[in-house]
């Protein structure tokens, strides 16, 4: 069978068995980490054909698989079955504490499946309407992630993340109008599949260009969290079970900057990078200093780290401004550093949040002495967040510092480095005041979590250390060729 059509249908097919299995948690955990690794082998195995020179493609080519989606479907994969095994564990927690039962945890691990299934999707689409469509269901899918406890934050939480993505998507749907209007008879081929539009793109009016891009920036910045449309994001992330941020942030934020990206490709190739680039620096430079000053100011972890995901889809969107070849690069690979960091980073803070009882980092203290594993990988995020050289977030850092060096943007490396100094003095003073401090509150659980339950967390801690020392020629490979594919000019 096609590769596509499994992935497709295998993890749709698996959300469905689990809806459908007994009430008993050993079954639902162990049957839950057995079809997370199916389906991201399934994924990988994908991943591992473009890898070998193929863009692969069904159904008409409205379906189709090419290095920039491979990138992220590799997320999905990875980072998703290292969040999904963590979660069996967060969840017996919740289980054991009271929060959830057993029939919300099954529905729980069967969403999981189906919010990669229309993750999946939203990379695959060639159809940019396809595509839109499985954005917006990315958010039908998960909000159920978010409000799984039900209470009355959860809830609000919930609806104001359905509610807000819904109308930013609304946006970038008068973006695809748009651009199929501005396409339909005066390209070769379907006016909506991407390949075709980007083919033809210099055919394309210029105005109607710039109008699309200004709209897709409104809608997939809405979803990536990018400022001022973010609000949704702290407040989901402070709410929403731990895995569910891990995913939400490591993972889905990403598709939404695919979207974004296929359009700053299109609309770049038709009306030159200039108009995109400035577009994106503007972007970015308010997303990071608006995620600067909160980050500050803020003291729950939890919420600490959704402002770290509003701040680093603005490094994405600066780094796409930077533009060029290494600018570029950049960017899609601090796609991949940040969502082995900020998956590290809320899962983390499950661990903290059983330790403690607590979010609040002011009632916190000693965990280098209660918990001592679970505080060197909170550290090991904080310093890859940071951009500490050895660590992943640190090299695309440094390339888009390269990238406007070489192309003399002076100013930008000045703006830029003003925000990443604000970013790490907020986020070490947080820091030492949780893992070094006096401990201010209770504690909930003294001692370390078990190694066994940890030990995702550990896979992470080593893809963010590795990333950020060795070069993977496979992933290169990938990140090259999706820039050749931008860069057409």
């Amino acid at each position: 069978m096609d590769i596509l059509v499994l992935i497709l249908t295998v993890p749709f097919v698996f959300g469905v068995i689990m809806f459908f299995m007994p009430l008993h948690f050993k079954l639902l955990q162990n049957l839950h980490i057995l079809l997370s690794v199916v389906v991201s082998t399934i994924l990988l195995n994908a991943v591992g054909q473009v890898v070998n020179g193929d863009v692969l493609s069904t159904f008409h080519n409205y379906i189709f698989l090419d290095s920039l989606g491979a990138i992220f479907l590799s997320l999905i994969a990875i980072t998703g079955l290292l969040v999904n095994v963590y979660a069996t564990t967060y969840m017996k927690w919740e289980l054991e504490d009271g929060h959830v039962n057993l029939k919300e945890v099954k529905n729980y691990f069967a969403l999981s499946f189906i919010f990669t299934w229309t993750m999946s999707l939203s990379v695959l689409c060639n159809n940019i309407a396809f595509m839109w469509a499985a954005i917006e269901a990315t958010t039908l899918a998960s909000v159920f992630l978010v409000a799984v406890h039900k209470d009355k934050k959860s809830t609000e939480s919930g609806y104001k993340y359905i509610v807000l993505c819904s109308i930013g998507l609304a946006f970038a749907l008068y973006a695809t109008i748009l651009l199929f209007s501005a396409a339909n008879g005066k390209i070769d081929g379907e006016a909506m599949l991407y390949t075709n539009l980007l083919a033809n793109a210099a055919n394309l009016d210029s105005m109607a260009l710039k109008l699309v891009f200004i709209f897709a920036l409104i809608g997939f910045g809405t979803k990536a969290g990018l400022a001022p449309t973010h609000t949704w994001l702290p407040d989901v992330h402070a709410e929403g079970p731990a895995p569910t941020s891990a995913l939400l942030s490591g993972v889905l934020l990403k598709c939404a900057m695919l979207g974004l990206i296929r359009y700053y490709a299109i609309v770049a190739n038709g009306v030159g990078f200039d108009y995109v680039q400035n577009v994106m620096i503007i972007s970015g430079t308010l997303t990071l200093f608006v995620s600067a000053f909160f980050l500050i100011r803020q003291h729950n972890v939890k919420r600490m780290f959704a402002y770290h995901s509003v701040a680093h889809m603005g490094v994405i969107a600066f780094g796409l401004g930077v533009g060029g070849a290494i600018g570029l690069f950049a960017a899609l690979f601090h796609c991949a550093a940040h969502s082995f960091t900020k998956a590290l980073a809320f899962c983390s803070t499950g661990n903290i949040a059983r330790i403690y009882g607590t979010k609040d980092m002011t009632k916190m203290g000693g965990m280098i002495r209660i918990a001592p594993l679970t505080a060197v990988l909170f550290g090991i995020a904080i310093c890859s967040l940071v951009g500490v050289p050895g660590f992943a977030i640190f090299v695309s850092e440094f390339l888009i510092f390269k990238a406007a060096a070489m192309s003399e943007q002076y100013l930008l490396m000045g703006i830029f480095a003003v925000a990443l100094a604000i970013i790490f003095i907020a986020d070490f003073s947080h820091f030492f005041l949780a893992s070094f401090g006096k401990v201010e509150g209770k504690v909930e659980h003294n001692g370390e979590m078990k190694l066994s339950e940890n030990l995702p967390l550990i896979a992470l801690a080593f893809l963010i250390v590795a990333f950020g020392v060795w070069q993977f020629d496979s992933f290169a490979f990938l990140l090259n060729e999706s820039v050749k594919n931008i860069i057409k000019q």
